[in-house]
């Protein structure tokens, strides 16, 4: 599973970088009760999903996901690493320890602050080369957006050529549609984006401007894993529907709506 959390930060004022509107004295007057909340509401939707592999965008540091870790009802180790994100948004992974056996971790270079996480290891005795990654936003250049998908095409392509053993899979916030990313032909040859149809039946995983768009998603290499499938999960108590269908928000307009994110998660089934 791949899960964009929305901005799960704790309730410290951090040295580093400016995060005081989510401390209780901020903008946003986040508290306690409403970081517990919100930890409580993430764990039920990966304890619902119990994948073997959770991977994690938008977490603020360690303490975070060690949090996120003991709120769940699901036992899962955790890898996480610090970036350079001016925000201090990292990327996580959670994982089954009796499922999954990592035996490489590093962070790329992705142009940006923000590197791509890369995890190398054994899922149900099977190899896989695992890339999280979360590219820029929108509303920031679109340069910096299609230099990032240009780096990380450049970085899976070349474990690809340099490993034949390679079982390639990157999972991620792409703040850009499958649709986007193969008409530019960004992405290697041999990829495939998984839920390229069901954007097409009108799918997505965030609602900009009242339009649902598939921003996370999945890239694999096709031949590898050719009887993999895609979805995104979705359930009642994730999505408002007021005014217009749409993930229920921790904020909107800086008003506390106490959702869990405004991205729905997004599952990739494998099989041996």
């Amino acid at each position: 599973m791949f899960y964009n959390v929305e901005s799960l930060y704790d309730t410290i004022p951090s040295l580093f970088y400016n995060d005081r509107d989510y401390t209780p004295k901020g903008a946003l007057h986040w508290n306690t009760a409403r970081y517990q909340y919100k930890l409580q509401s993430l764990a039920s939707v990966v304890d619902s999903v119990a994948a073997e592999v959770v991977a994690l965008a938008e977490v603020e540091n360690e303490g975070v996901v060690r949090d996120l870790v003991m709120t769940l009802g699901t036992d899962y180790n955790y890898i996480h690493r610090t970036s350079n994100d001016a925000r201090g948004m990292d990327l996580a992974l959670l994982y089954k320890g009796d499922k999954f056996f990592p035996n490489e971790i590093k962070l790329v270079k992705s142009g940006y602050r923000r590197e791509f996480l890369y995890i190398r290891g054994k899922l149900c005795g099977e190899r896989v080369d695992l890339v999280v990654c979360h590219l820029p936003s929108q509303i920031g250049r679109k340069e910096n957006r299609l230099q990032a998908q240009r780096r990380l095409a450049t970085f899976v392509d070349s474990l690809h050529r340099a490993d034949t053993a390679a079982r390639i899979i990157i999972a991620g916030d792409f703040n850009d549609t499958p649709s986007q990313i193969s008409k530019r032909k960004t992405m290697p040859t041999w990829s495939k984006p998984m839920l390229l149809d069901a954007e097409r039946r009108g799918e997505g995983t965030i609602v900009y401007d009242g339009r649902w768009l598939m921003y996370d998603n999945f890239w694999i290499d096709a031949q590898v894993f050719s009887r993999a499938h895609a979805q995104v999960y979705i359930r009642r108590d994730l999505i408002s529907i007021n005014g217009g269908a749409r993930p229920i928000r921790t904020f909107t307009s800086r008003a506390y709506t106490a959702g869990a994110s405004d991205h729905l998660p997004v599952i990739l089934h494998l099989h041996k």
